[in-house]
């Protein structure tokens, strides 16, 4: 195999992984039984849109010749954008660090605040480790380690099926509830949209990163679409292993966790360890699949802010990579609170709405003008626009901390589109 074909090949596996997250594995299930084969047919609609703004996204980068940060600086002129990007991402990895470890490490260390500290750190010590180690090969170990997380998730359902005993009740129900057409409302068209926005990791700037290492020899059509299509398949298989793994209980359990919405899924989560307390190799091997689907976009995403950094200030790689990952880490100290954590994660949440309009933005100041690009783009621009301010507005209702959440988000926002003022454009002031 020649190198082009065998980079191809991990740069499949590499989108695939990043687009493929914890919540993947909790939450799309979770909307399939909901809103069964009609919700599925929007989702995929929304999830072709999403992945060709992504590949739009690599293709400008590539083809202009610049660096993914330095077409913020020097040609659309908004750095502004770029760092609330940077700000997205390490808001990001000091959140998902301790979900990502507590996968694992929730029976010895608990998910209290203590609990979530302690995970965090540890995994944001082997995130340091990697992205200062690894060097050129950090590439190729995310997407390997990608590759053994779809080959977990296909071995852990295989397992599910095989293992957990036939209850053709249970089955049938979810069975029907996953064939069954339902009515196209505004609820099924912004879910649809959310679950494709994370299926596709939207908000990052990942795939503009990922731009910039291809060149004329590479596809970006066939490795984001193919990454995609990966993605697609593990949300499917990810819905046999959660239908499974609810199988020892009830239909009621089922009905609360589909209808139970981000707290049912965390709470399912959460009663795993007592529902398969009969099936230790099953729960070791949801475990693993959690633990990969958590680093197999933790690691991307912290390249993005390791490069955006590097750039910005004109630093080495390993001072970059301790100033994200202290950064991180002292915000974690605040946000290990679970209380706190979720408010972080509604700030990033809202956040990355509005930063995946930003990504696009490089694209829609393009040069190179088509309609279809621009029809298109502009309909992805509306979808994030509506889900961010969704987002925040439900952060406002909510009251209590997320008021500090929506606040949080609104500011990074307003801070992208103004602060071009405060960010220097000139390489000298930088």
């Amino acid at each position: 195999m020649d190198q082009v074909k065998k980079w191809t090949l991990y740069l499949m596996f590499l989108v695939a992984g990043f687009a493929t997250g914890i919540g993947t594995l909790g939450l799309f299930p979770q909307f399939w039984l909901q809103y069964g084969i009609t919700g599925m047919a929007v989702h995929v609609a929304f999830l072709a849109l999403f992945t060709y703004v992504a590949i739009l996204e690599a293709e400008v980068v590539m083809n202009s010749g610049y660096y993914f940060v330095e077409l913020y600086r020097k040609v659309a002129r908004r750095p502004a954008m770029i760092v609330t990007i940077l700000a997205a991402v390490v808001l990001f990895i000091s959140y998902y660090a301790a979900n990502v470890m507590l996968s694992i490490l929730s029976p010895v260390v608990g998910t209290g605040t203590v609990g979530r500290l302690i995970a965090k750190l540890l995994m944001l010590a082997i995130v340091f480790l990697i992205l200062t180690r690894a060097k050129e090969k950090t590439f190729a170990i995310m997407a390997v380690g990608s590759l053994v997380f779809v080959v977990s998730v296909v071995i852990t359902a295989i397992a599910f099926k095989t293992q957990i005993p036939e209850n053709a009740t249970f089955l049938g129900l979810a069975k029907h509830m996953l064939i069954t057409t339902t009515p196209i409302t505004l609820d099924l068209i912004r879910d649809a949209a959310m679950r494709a926005i994370y299926g596709v990791g939207l908000g990052f700037a990942f795939y503009l990163m990922l731009g910039s290492f291809l060149n004329e020899r590479f596809n970006p059509r066939i490795i984001i679409g193919t990454g995609i299509l990966i993605q697609l398949l593990v949300s499917l298989l990810s819905t046999v292993i959660v239908v499974y793994a609810i199988a020892p209980t009830t239909p009621e359990r089922l009905l609360s966790y589909v209808y139970g919405g981000d707290e049912g899924a965390i709470a399912l989560m959460a009663d795993l360890p007592n529902i398969l307390s009969g099936y230790p190799i099953l729960l070791g091997l949801i475990a693993i699949s959690l633990f990969f689907a958590g680093v197999t976009s933790l690691l991307p995403t912290a390249e993005v802010g390791l490069q955006i950094t590097e750039s910005l200030l004109k630093i080495g790689r390993n001072r970059a990579a301790a100033y994200i990952i202290g950064a991180a880490a002292i915000i974690g100290v605040l946000d290990s609170v679970p209380a706190v954590a979720d408010m972080a994660l509604k700030t990033v949440t809202a956040t990355t709405f509005f930063t995946a309009v930003y990504e696009l933005y490089p694209v829609m100041t393009s040069r190179e003008k088509q309609s279809l690009r621009a029809i298109l783009g502009g309909i992805a621009i509306v979808m994030f626009l509506i889900g961010g301010v969704y987002a925040v507005v439900t952060d406002f209702r909510a009251g209590g901390l997320y008021i500090a959440s929506g606040l949080l988000a609104v500011a990074l926002v307003v801070f992208g589109v103004l602060g071009d003022r405060i960010v220097p454009l000139q390489e000298e002031a930088i």
